[in-house]
């Protein structure tokens, strides 16, 4: 329940109890600096020193923070000072305030120049593995403090999700329906695309094989709308190929895989992504490509950030890293 006021408890026992109470006495910095140069030198001279300030204005330093805490900190001890236990109990204190103000400052600082914090980025699949994937190993090693967030998913989920502010930026393109005046976009590459298959499909075993060929499976492909699928459909109806009939409509890369190395399903992957599942090895060899889909146009896709947001310190380290893989792959 609210006590007096209306104060919150938790506020009336920070008000009343004695977590602020050096503070509101004038206990300062330099204080602190000065308990722990007694420490540290054993003579309020050399102390004065250290500070870089006069051994009278120690000394009244000294004085405050005796009257502050209403005990003795030190005690001269031949020519020397030496703390009493109330003092190396302050000391210790001090220490730490002292070492969380360094940290915090540190960590400010690595704030301000990218060197910590979060990145949130998005990319389509194929650019996750072109170009996100080298990024964070390369961040890993240059910016460990940094803590990096990928969402992989289609272009339109992906530009909402930055219109929302939960990414920073993303790899994509920016559907054909919003306004491209929103947004600024960098090109990075073009899209081949690849069909791919389980190792052992009945199509590995032909030559010549064509998209026409396909029709007949099943296929697993993104949901309606999705640049990828309009891009395939579009290309099937321009060549006077039927669409495929029995289709699983999904997101989702890994439930894609695990169809196609089960069944004679096919798909359509951008060829990093066919790539790496099959040239690497990484598919377990269970998962083979077929070069029948590199002439399907598809958007090239582009580095795309909110025209008016500007990116913080780490968000722009990881996009001029991604930049610069695109200037490599050229």
């Amino acid at each position: 329940m609210p006590g007096p006021k209306g104060l919150d408890p938790l506020l009336q026992s920070a008000e009343g109890g004695t977590s602020d109470r050096f503070l509101k006495k004038g206990l300062r910095l330099g204080h602190l600096r000065l308990i722990l140069a007694l420490e540290r030198t054993g003579h309020l001279s050399r102390a004065a020193e250290l500070l870089a300030t006069s051994q009278p204005a120690a000394s009244r330093l000294l004085t405050e923070m005796e009257q502050i805490t209403g005990v003795k900190l030190a005690e001269r001890q031949g020519r020397g000072m030496t703390l009493t236990l109330y003092g190396e109990r302050l000391a210790a204190r001090a220490r730490l305030v002292l070492r969380e103000l360094d940290e915090a400052d540190r960590e400010l600082e690595n704030l301000k120049s990218g060197l910590a914090g979060s990145v949130s980025v998005g990319a389509v699949t194929g650019a996750a593995v072109e170009y996100v994937l080298p990024a964070i190993r390369q961040t890993r090693v240059t910016h460990p403090l940094v803590n990096v967030s990928v969402e992989v998913n289609t272009s339109d989920v992906l530009t909402a999700a930055l219109d929302d502010g939960r990414i920073d930026f993303f790899i994509g393109r920016v559907p054909a329906a919003l306004d491209p005046r929103s947004y600024e976009a960098r090109f990075l590459d073009h899209e081949p695309l690849r069909v791919i298959v389980r190792a052992e499909h009945p199509l590995t075993r032909l030559s010549g094989v064509t998209l026409q060929d396909c029709v007949p499976y099943d296929w697993v492909l993104q949901p309606d709308g999705a640049m990828l699928r309009v891009a395939v459909e579009a290309y099937m109806r321009n060549k006077g190929i039927p669409y495929p009939t029995k289709v699983l409509n999904t997101s989702s890369i890994l439930l894609t895989l695990m169809v196609i190395s089960q069944t004679n399903a096919i798909t359509v992957v951008a060829r990093p992504v066919a790539d790496f599942f099959t040239l690497g090895g990484e598919g377990g060899g269970r998962i083979a490509s077929l070069d029948i889909a590199g002439d399907v146009p598809i958007q090239p896709y582009s580095l795309i950030k909110l025209a008016s947001r500007k990116l913080a310190p780490v968000a722009q380290n990881f996009h001029d890293l991604i930049l610069s893989r695109a200037s490599v792959l050229e």
